[in-house]
């Protein structure tokens, strides 16, 4: 039997797929297509596509090709859902892009945990999540333990690697690490480890522990620490999985997907979440511990889960995702327009309209496409003309 073609469409974000590819071995063929032409793999015809971000527009249109040819697609979730990425980045749904899982354009998504699958169902991809976990940090699952100190006395100061999607939430987030290295540095019996953007670290003036943006790197570092505050991200749960009590550093004043067991929302919030974080309650440990599990399929490897998943969209199989419960249609996603009020496209109701729409832009970016191409072209014949000297005339 021939092994299955699972045609990749990435240009970074390897380490979340070669955990797949390492699990299947020899049983499928992996492609990794760099260019995103839609006409190329309808041609070599994969058994299945695999995306982790279905946003960009040569993505979009890719499986939108594969779902005209009947190839079967897959989204890898990269990372936990947060308010700010999904409603407040100009990249997205209030800065005129679309919105980011609303809805997921892959056939199905492969969803880093429960709580994840569960929203992402909500917003309008009924019996398209399932809950996989994340192949990234299977290592996690099999490094050895190594136990935190209670009382602590050590703490890791993380920051998501993109601190802020705007100006204004940038700088609410140096204003929180301010007054925390503040406070930390008012201790002469704590640690502090600092593990944050580069930028912000310049900022701060402070020595960062930050080398590249790995999981086995960040592993490392967390282990090193007694507990961590981290302003919300992936590194929550990989601080959670490694036993390490979590605090949110979280000036933003907005709805969290993610919950934590310690909240630092405010200065006065500071001293008294440290002092709890360093000796954790039993009650607040085991929240965190129902938390990871719900927010990241964590028992066993991810990388199996997802190889199977893979390999029965191949074969055509029948996928079982989460379903609303008592619907075969699920609840009523959340009108676009009520949730990017600022966008007047969210609000037009006339399909018509929008499809003329489309294809006007579609045509326009097909023709800017084409004068790039020959502005490039017209460059490199540019470079390689002999220097000196004049073109005889005719």
């Amino acid at each position: 039997m021939t092994a299955p073609r699972i045609w990749c469409l990435l240009r970074d974000q390897f380490a979340h797929v070669r955990p797949v590819a390492d699990a299947l071995g020899d049983s499928a063929r992996f492609v990794y297509d760099s260019d995103w032409n839609p006409d190329v793999l309808v041609r070599e015809s994969p058994d299945a596509v695999l995306c982790i971000n279905d946003w960009p527009y040569d993505v979009a249109r890719c499986l939108d090709a594969a779902r005209r040819a009947s190839i079967p697609s897959l989204a890898l979730q990269d990372g936990i859902l947060e308010w700010r990425c999904q409603y407040e980045n100009p990249l997205f749904g209030s800065g005129g892009g679309a919105p980011q899982h609303q809805p997921v354009l892959a056939d199905y998504i492969a969803c880093i945990g429960r709580q994840s699958a569960r929203q992402i169902t909500a917003w309008g991809n009924v019996g398209r999540a399932i809950a996989t976990g994340m192949p990234r940090l299977d290592h996690l699952l099999s490094r050895p333990k190594v136990e935190r100190r209670v009382p602590g006395s050590t703490v890791l100061v993380m920051t998501a690697k993109n601190p802020g999607f705007t100006e204004e939430q940038r700088a609410v987030t140096l204003e929180s690490l301010r007054d925390l290295k503040a406070f930390l540095g008012s201790r002469a019996d704590i640690t502090v480890l600092w593990r944050v953007g580069r930028d912000i670290a310049r900022q701060l003036g402070i020595e960062n522990l930050l080398s590249e943006m790995e999981s086995a790197e960040l592993a490392a570092v967390v282990e090193r620490a007694d507990a961590v505050v981290t302003t919300p991200s992936t590194a929550m749960l990989e601080a959670m999985l490694l036993n390490r009590p979590v605090a949110a550093l979280d000036y933003h004043n907005v709805p969290r997907f993610v919950p934590t067991a310690w909240t630092i929302s405010a200065r006065e919030q500071i001293a008294p979440v440290v002092d709890e974080i360093l000796s954790p309650s039993a009650r607040k440990l085991a929240y965190q511990d129902d938390v990871l599990h719900d927010c990241l399929e964590c028992r066993t490897p991810a990388a199996s889960r997802v190889a199977d998943l893979i390999m029965r969209l191949a074969a055509r199989e029948r996928i079982d995702a989460l379903r609303e419960p008592n619907s075969d249609q699920g609840a009523t996603p959340p009108a676009l327009d009520a949730l990017y009020p600022d966008e007047p496209i969210f609000a037009e109701r006339d399909l018509r309209a929008l499809q003329v729409r489309l294809t006007r832009l579609q045509k326009e970016n097909e023709s800017l496409r084409r004068r790039v191409r020959l502005s490039d072209v017209a460059r490199r014949l540019l470079r390689r003309r002999p220097s000196g000297g004049r073109e005889a005339s005719s």
